[in-house]
């Protein structure tokens, strides 16, 4: 958080640096951040009444508690933006109860990605409108992001504000992309080599994806592991491996024929918990319809921010 800082602070931009714990950094760090011509302060609410942008480089439940302790000192139409600890959406829900009166306040994300200060760190992740329409500031908040990070030559991608964790968040993006490539393999051989419809190959694929969130969630990896039957699971999807450059398939089989065996003493402790296999974008849709109005809105709020932060 203190490079951001510096960085903003020499770009010309006027930066207050709130850290109540002063051992954080050593003196030495510290002469450089306050050189490079940020304000340092210990004071959380004192930092709030300052500026527009309030970016909180803090662990996630600190996130939360000091977004709520100083929304109601934040200057008119600022903006709260997270970085890589929590998700923007989980802050928004924490302090909704608080916003009937700060309607002003947007909320996004001015995600590193990346250590700040080192070289590979070329970019942030900046939140816009959600997949579902909703916007967590205006335009010209959103500007106003876009500006501070390019005032620091950063590229700002701009990404659908749920989107912002699994595609900032390395593991998250690790796993995306390696279930993104096996998704295409398959999407190409089932509809040009098998020839199903597009929407059987979407089914089979959304089927698989939710089956093994929703095992995950309720019994962890291990627990997955368990309730797969590994050896019909190799078998049967063996039978797709109908060409030649299916490589993503090949080597996915050769490792889980190889699965380490410690994993395998760890599998055998393991429970399969209670696990409701269902269509999560039906369900809420299920609720709109059977609930409506703000108990559906409620319902849907807080299954979100179980979705972008710890359990």
């Amino acid at each position: 958080g203190s490079r951001m800082a510096m960085e903003f602070a020499e770009a010309g931009h006027d930066v207050i640096l709130s850290e109540p714990n002063r051992d954080m950094l050593t003196e030495e760090m510290w002469e450089k951040v306050e050189e490079s011509g940020v304000k340092v302060t210990n004071n959380d609410i004192e930092a709030a009444k300052h500026g527009e942008l309030h970016i909180l480089y803090t662990p996630t439940q600190s996130t939360l508690e000091i977004a709520k302790k100083i929304i109601d000192h934040l200057p008119k139409d600022a903006v709260l933006l997270t970085t890589c600890t929590i998700c923007p959406v989980v802050v928004y829900s924490h302090v909704l109860s608080k916003l009937r009166d700060r309607k002003d306040i947007g909320f996004s994300s001015m995600h590193p990605t990346i250590v700040p200060g080192t070289p590979q760190h070329d970019h942030y992740i900046i939140g816009g409108r959600a997949l579902d329409g909703k916007m967590y500031l205006t335009e010209e908040q959103l500007n106003k992001c876009i500006q501070l990070a390019e005032s620091v030559n950063k590229k700002p991608y701009i990404v659908p504000m749920g989107m912002i964790c699994p595609l900032g968040n390395m593991g998250s993006a690790a796993v995306m992309a390696m279930t993104l490539a096996a998704i295409l393999e398959y999407h190409h051989v089932g509809t040009k080599v098998i020839g199903y419809p597009e929407e059987t190959v979407e089914r089979e694929i959304i089927m698989a994806l939710q089956v093994m969130a929703a095992i995950i969630r309720t019994s962890g990896i291990y627990g997955l592991l368990k309730a797969i039957n590994m050896e019909l699971l190799i078998k049967n999807a063996s039978i797709v491996h109908l060409t030649e450059d299916q490589e993503i398939l090949e080597t996915t089989l050769k490792k889980l024929k190889n699965i380490d065996p410690e994993i395998w003493e760890k599998v055998k402790k393991a429970k399969v918990y209670p696990t409701k296999l269902v269509d999560s974008q039906a369900i809420v849709e299920e609720l709109k319809t059977l609930i409506g109005g703000r108990a559906a809105e409620g319902a849907i709020e807080r299954s979100r921010k179980k979705l972008f932060m710890k359990w």
